[in-house]
């Protein structure tokens, strides 16, 4: 057995791991390193596959949101190493894309100029470019890697443009304050704006060889020095969402996308509507870990433990 499956088997070993590896990243941030091998998620796919995905997240957007389309200035966090959500978006309506990004994913040029070359021609769009397809080269693009999202939707920051959207996939999780960074969007929202942001509660593989929700045992503090500066889950789990949303001055929904110990996800749908044999086994995963749950997460209830995904999908009042 080699050295990384031996690790993966200690959660004490893993969680040594992880601190190192926090704080090998801190220094890297610091030094204006924001270079990352996440969020790489086209390098080894194939064309049509890159293609195939692109366009999913997108009808994603527009299923999630209500709407035909997404129109007038929109941000996308986290793009990760391809812009053709922006694209699209940017050949059915919107008129700007902002996308921030904490870090910058590696990505190969070739494959990108492929993957804009052929949605553009899809979209009859090869006038979004000037010249050669590229992210440096697509018009209405503006892309701010190496920003936060905490920092980039700051109230403080003069230069932010106002939103008629604001998205994500994906994302959220790996904010350090993801709360504060949603009212800051709301803040950032024009009247009528939507925020629209998939949510993923899982660890990530941090803990892939224990129950699913090993991650919320951990205690607290010991938890952020180990995923603060790597942009690991930061354990927002729906509840504080919840909150969040019926104190925002915003309508809008928490769906549910995925459940605890269940493979895969679903269609978003409320709790009640869920099918009960799910809801059942997402709940016996949520009662196997309480009496190991770190302190923070004691108080929740089983179904709030047992959601691993959401979407939240929120409108700012139009007056």
């Amino acid at each position: 057995m080699d050295l990384k499956s031996l690790v993966r088997r200690s959660i004490f070993a893993s969680c040594a791991f992880y601190l190192f590896d926090d704080w090998r990243a801190g220094r890297r941030l610091r030094r204006g390193d924001v270079e990352t091998t996440s969020g790489a998620r086209h390098a080894d796919k194939p064309l049509a596959e890159s293609i195939g995905y692109i366009r999913k997240v997108h009808r994603d957007y527009l299923s999630y949101g209500g709407v035909q389309s997404l129109t007038g200035v929109v941000a996308e966090i986290g793009p990760g190493d391809n812009f053709g959500v922006a694209l699209l978006l940017l050949a059915n309506g919107a008129t700007e894309i902002h996308a921030i990004d904490r870090y910058f994913s590696k990505r190969d040029p070739q494959t990108q100029r492929q993957i804009y070359r052929t949605l553009a021609a899809e979209e009859g769009a090869d006038t979004l470019f000037d010249g050669e397809p590229s992210e440096t080269t697509m018009r209405g693009l503006h892309y701010h890697p190496g920003v936060a999202a905490e920092e980039y939707f700051s109230a403080g920051r003069p230069e932010r443009p106002c939103f008629d959207a604001i998205i994500s996939r994906a994302v959220l999780e790996h904010l350090y304050d993801p709360i504060g960074a949603l009212s800051d969007m709301a803040h950032a929202l024009r009247p009528g704006g939507k925020l629209i942001h998939r949510i993923d509660f899982r660890d990530h593989g941090m803990f892939s060889d224990h129950h699913p929700l090993t991650f919320l045992t951990i205690p607290d503090a010991l938890y952020r020095r180990m995923t603060r500066q790597s942009g690991r889950p930061n354990r927002v789990l729906v509840n504080a969402y919840r909150r969040w949303l019926e104190q925002s001055g915003l309508s809008g929904n928490i769906l549910v996308t995925r459940l605890a110990g269940i493979q895969g996800d679903f269609d978003p749908s409320a709790w009640a509507d869920l099918d009960q044999s799910m809801r059942e086994q997402g709940l016996e995963t949520a009662r196997q870990i309480r009496p190991r749950l770190a302190k923070l997460f004691q108080s929740l209830n089983d179904e709030d433990l047992a959601v691993a995904g959401i979407t939240l999908v929120a409108e700012k009042p139009a007056t």
